[in-house]
């Protein structure tokens, strides 16, 4: 029998398929599934590739029983929302993962920026928004806060629920009473970045018993708006140069979060004082260990498989790559609200630099710009020579694929379209 491997299952994580592909016989995989198992339909699938664990979330200490029964060797989760929990579960287990405290500053955006404010890490200032704010204890703070802003919830991914906020009366419009928010000062682009590609990035690392090791720096493409990201590319198109600043940053906020385990995906903004910590993710990234893999012999998803059974981590550095792989994400407009026709994706899948092309919502789908980034309708995947051959792949994809909605006019009531920061 070979080594167990928890995987706590989500409906938004990776499919089960794709991880036990992904991971290549490194372990056996135990399919944690807390509180809401999936229909037969999914436990069919899972059990086609591990073996489920059902776990009610309401008796942590029975979990760890009912867990422990199956012998896991390691524990892992793919999703913020499951951080706290695969901590939990760990510390019960004696299994190497973060522990209760790291992961609930991981998992909270308010939580994490004061401790990264402490360590004195660059990042945006804050201001944390309780739930259930009176109106004039809103409007109060409200009126003292600094305009551009960006409002997001302190708990979630995807950029689900973000929005950029021009003045007083925009927060107090969008502000949610039923969850617990942070405003963020709004940080510029970099002018001296590449005009063709988001100012922003992340850096993929593997730390484990306290070693690191920085395995690639991703590229975005420009965000759809409000905040949707549209999809990411390795190598990102920075200098050499600022190699050495970005890792720096990263180092200095691991530290700050005391992470002693886990495979990271870290958002670094790029702006005219230099970078700027966006956020730590205590998991792994969602696209970039697939872009790694087709430009590289780097394998994040085995990374994730070492760090949780306790190996450690032996540092290579950026991996060495062939190529700039590239995922994009066709997002809908904020006004769509149901896909009306899409054409050329059989053309484009002939096209050279095009390795697949996935349709994720049909004609007759609804779309919704609150639903961030998972909302989007196509999804192609390639490798291209370099970034200017990435330029010329973007705008043939674009060009190639057209795609039309059903659009809501009506958008102002439920602060429909969101306002824009720039």
């Amino acid at each position: 029998m070979g080594r167990r491997l928890a995987v706590l299952h989500h409906q938004t994580s990776f499919h089960p398929p794709d991880v036990r592909r992904a991971i290549e016989g490194t372990a056996d995989l135990l399919w944690v599934l807390p509180d809401a198992p999936p229909d037969e339909g999914g436990r069919r699938l899972i059990r086609r590739f591990g073996t489920p664990v059902e776990i009610s979330t309401a008796d942590l200490d029975a979990a760890a029983r009912t867990l422990a029964a199956a012998e896991p060797d390691g524990i892992v989760t793919f999703v913020d929302d499951h951080l706290v929990l695969a901590a939990e579960l760990a510390a019960r287990l004696g299994l190497p993962y973060h522990t209760p405290e790291v992961a609930a500053r991981l998992a909270n955006k308010r939580l994490q920026r004061e401790a990264l404010r402490r360590a004195g890490v660059p990042g945006p200032r804050h201001w944390h928004l309780p739930a259930r704010l009176d109106p004039i204890e809103l409007a109060g703070r409200a009126a003292e806060l600094p305009y551009p802003c960006v409002l997001k919830p302190v708990s979630g991914s995807g950029s689900r629920g973000i929005v950029g906020v021009s003045c007083a009366a925009d927060l107090v419009h969008a502000y949610r009473p039923e969850i617990e928010q942070i405003a963020e000062e709004y940080l510029p682009d970099d002018p001296q970045a590449d005009p063709r590609f988001a100012s922003y990035l992340s850096v993929e690392t593997v730390v484990s018993r306290g070693g690191r090791d920085h395995a690639a720096i991703t590229g975005r493409f420009p965000l759809a708006e409000p905040f949707r990201e549209t999809g990411n590319f390795i190598p990102a198109a920075v200098d050499r140069a600022m190699h050495g600043p970005l890792l720096e940053l990263t180092d200095a906020a691991i530290d700050a979060l005391e992470v002693q385990t886990g495979v990271l995906h870290t958002e670094i903004k790029l702006t005219p004082r230099g970078p700027q910590l966006i956020e730590v993710n205590g998991r792994l990234g969602g696209r970039p260990p697939f872009v790694l893999r087709d430009v590289s012999s780097v394998n994040l998803f085995r990374a994730v498989v070492d760090v949780a059974l306790g190996r450690e981590v032996v540092s290579t550095g950026l991996a060495s790559c062939d190529g700039v792989g590239y995922w994009l994400m066709l997002q809908p407009p904020c006004t769509a609200r149901r896909v009306a026709a899409v054409a050329g994706l059989d053309e484009l899948g002939r096209e050279p630099f095009v390795d697949s092309v996935d349709l994720k919502k049909t004609p007759g789908a609804t779309v919704d710009w609150r639903d961030g980034t998972g909302g989007h309708v196509v999804v192609v995947r390639g490798r291209v020579p370099d970034l200017g051959a990435l330029t010329e792949a973007v705008a043939a994809i674009q060009r190639i694929v057209s795609i039309s909605y059903e659009i809501e006019r009506a958008l102002d009531s439920e602060y429909g379209r969101p306002s824009l920061v720039s």
